[in-house]
């Protein structure tokens, strides 16, 4: 049974660390060196939500795409991250994610019902996520929301039981 879950949402992950520095590459990322850094602790479980991308037929964007997140997921994987997938839908030549936050949020709530954490870190600006996080604070579970300087959700602070706000420097240092 887990007490300490870590959450990244992977597409908002990747955006704010992409306008905090474009030459970040996250395939080399230390994930779990930031979690540690922001837990203080070795957590119990990580999870690493994202879409999932499929390569079209004639299509070298997704083919690079998945070439790409294969690459991630080994790295993820190589750090004990435990990977769930949405989908990505391809529709008027763009990706749009589906279903990863309802996974995110599933997992609150299933995970917060079922004393599978006492404490999440949500490393996420979602606010679709708010209703699940209400209910985690219902059961009694505390819900600390990760942002970045310069990109915070208010939604966020003042609906989790607390937050941890991430900055440049603190991101640059598990860039490898």
């Amino acid at each position: 049974m887990s007490k300490i879950l870590v959450q990244f949402d992977g597409s908002n992950f990747y955006n704010k660390v992409k306008r905090i520095d474009r030459d970040i590459h996250l395939i080399t990322f230390d994930y779990i060196g930031l979690v540690k850094s922001i837990t203080k602790t070795t957590p119990d479980k990580v999870v690493y939500y994202t879409g999932e991308i499929r390569q079209y037929e004639n299509n070298k964007k997704s083919e690079t795409l998945y070439a790409n997140q294969q690459k991630l997921f080994t790295h993820l994987r190589n750090q004990n991250i435990e990977i769930k997938l949405g989908y990505l839908l391809l529709s008027n030549g763009k990706f749009h994610e589906k279903g990863v936050d309802v996974q995110i949020a599933v997992d609150i709530v299933r995970g917060s019902i079922k004393n599978e954490f006492y404490k999440c870190y949500l490393i996420s600006s979602d606010t679709d996520l708010l209703p699940a996080i209400q209910t985690a604070k219902d059961e009694k579970k505390e819900i600390i929301y990760v942002g970045f300087e310069n990109f915070i959700s208010r939604a966020l602070t003042k609906n989790c039981s607390r937050y941890i706000i991430l900055k440049k420097a603190q991101i640059l240092q598990f860039a490898k």
